[in-house]
């Protein structure tokens, strides 16, 4: 691959990933031991660092997953971008104590792409 081309193919995916606000408006999958268990959606910009996601369990036998604090807490899931089919590897939530069943939102950092 000529260096024209390879800065051609950065420059357009740059140029992508600004118009998907960096993965964030395509949604994401949330994986659990190998299994797409829910789905992060309809994200707002909350704080500085932060997004708020809606969180979805695929079907109702999945809620006691998807909604296990301890699970979000100790990291146990992974987040595949729905479009791009990668993963955010660094990302991380947070929330309230007791308030992820209430609100059946999570706070998330790091949930983006910088490169493709």
């Amino acid at each position: 691959m000529s260096f024209f081309s390879k800065y051609f193919k950065k420059y357009k995916n740059k140029k992508e990933l600004k118009k998907s606000n960096f993965g964030r408006d395509y949604g994401w999958y949330i994986e659990y031991e190998g299994k797409i268990v829910g789905e992060l959606v309809d994200w707002k910009l909350t704080d500085m660092f932060w997004c708020s996601y809606k969180v979805v369990p695929i079907n109702d036998e999945l809620k006691n997953i998807v909604f296990n604090e301890n699970l979000w807490q100790n990291c146990k899931f992974k987040f595949k971008n729905k479009k791009y089919n990668k993963y955010a590897e660094n990302a991380f939530s947070g929330f309230a104590p007791g308030s992820l069943m209430k609100t059946k939102t999570v706070g998330m950092r790091m949930l983006y792409f910088t490169e493709l």
